[in-house]
């Protein structure tokens, strides 16, 4: 009794993680717009960076963290057969493919990542209407794209691996379940069968 309520106390507090992780970005955001007459606006653009960036990372957090088949399970002979359709991998190949491209890009590009952070930099104050012609808007953009990117990056990440096995086991139940209901059924069909075929065979003397 006593061991699973803090199970379920983890739980509840596994989702306070991802507003730990985002009320960093959000306090940073509060506090630049308040030295802008156009707080509002200014705030606004700041928390769609954020959250660009953020989603951005989720993603790629998401990408990285996809369970793979285990394929040398192997089921039992009876299922195997009443199996027609596999289990479809083409997640799984296009995350391990999507992966290995932006490790490769990533590497090959790492010496050009600050210039490009600064070319966003550039680009977003140019764009912004004078909300953003202080000289610490530079730093600060790059700042909030690089944590709100990492934060999106471990939440997705950390989400994935804990949620998405779990969906997929319970997928793969349900389609055991349905194979082995469908065997039981067969079964069932085959010595009804049997019995409409023999009707007097249980009355024969032994």
């Amino acid at each position: 009794m006593n061991t699973s309520k803090p199970s379920t106390g983890t739980g509840h507090y596994i989702h306070l993680f991802p507003i730990v992780m985002i009320l960093p970005s959000m306090i940073a955001c509060f506090a630049y717009a308040n030295i802008s007459q156009s707080y509002w606006d200014l705030f606004g653009l700041l928390i769609i960076i954020a959250f660009a960036s953020m989603l951005l990372g989720g993603l790629l957090g998401f990408l990285f963290a996809i369970p793979k088949l285990n394929k040398n399970y192997n089921p039992h002979e009876d299922y195997d057969r009443s199996t027609k359709y596999m289990p479809n991998t083409n997640l799984e190949d296009v995350s391990d493919w999507l992966t290995k491209i932006i490790i490769g890009v990533t590497l090959t590009q790492l010496g050009r990542i600050p210039g490009y952070l600064q070319s966003i930099a550039d680009y977003l104050i140019d764009n912004s209407n004078l909300m953003l012609q202080v000289d610490s808007a530079r730093p600060l953009l790059i700042a909030l794209i690089i944590y709100s990117f990492v934060a999106g990056f471990i939440i997705g990440y950390s989400y994935t691996r804990i949620y998405l096995p779990n969906l997929f086991s319970i997928m793969e139940e349900n389609r055991k379940q349905k194979a082995e209901i469908a065997l039981w059924k067969e079964e069932v069909r085959k010595k009804e069968e049997q019995l409409c075929n023999h009707p007097n065979s249980e009355d024969k003397p032994s």
